[in-house]
């Protein structure tokens, strides 16, 4: 085998490992029928990452996981899961409609739900210790070269 054949199979090898602890963001109609029609699972433990008043993004996971929660504010009812839904910030450059998805573990099995006009983020699970991560979608370089002199 050519030295570029065994690369790139180690390469594939190493992803696919890697892979194994992230989960992902899937598009929802059932969640943002809920969020409309104010269902949304009151069973789940609700977070915002953000300003309090412009937040980035509402997350609500299922209790049966260890949420590492360094970046997120704990939302204590659903009055106020509905009032950071709606007050979610659409300022970024790139925001155009607000994305609700189901959050999947790396298994595809739903383990909360998302609400922001991020349309992306990572979500780890550490295969050790069970806790989930899910990350600040912000990135502060985003907003250079949008304000001109």
């Amino acid at each position: 085998m050519s030295k570029h054949v065994i690369l790139l199979l180690a390469g594939m090898v190493l992803m696919g490992a890697c892979a194994g602890s992230y989960g992902k963001l899937v598009t929802s109609q059932v969640s943002e029928d809920h969020y409309r029609q104010q269902t949304l699972p009151a069973d789940l433990d609700y977070y915002y990452c953000g300003r309090s008043g412009l937040p980035y993004a509402v997350v609500g996971i299922d209790d049966t996981y260890r949420f590492n929660d360094r970046v997120w504010f704990k939302i204590q009812s659903m009055d106020e899961v509905y009032e950071k839904i709606y007050n979610l910030s659409d300022l970024h450059p790139h925001a155009h409609s607000m994305r609700v998805a189901d959050i999947l573990d790396p298994d595809g099995k739903r383990i909360g739900v998302w609400f922001s006009y991020y349309h992306h983020t990572p979500v780890k699970v550490d295969p050790d210790s069970g806790i989930l991560d899910i990350f600040n979608p912000y990135d502060p370089d985003e907003d250079k070269g949008l304000i001109r002199d």
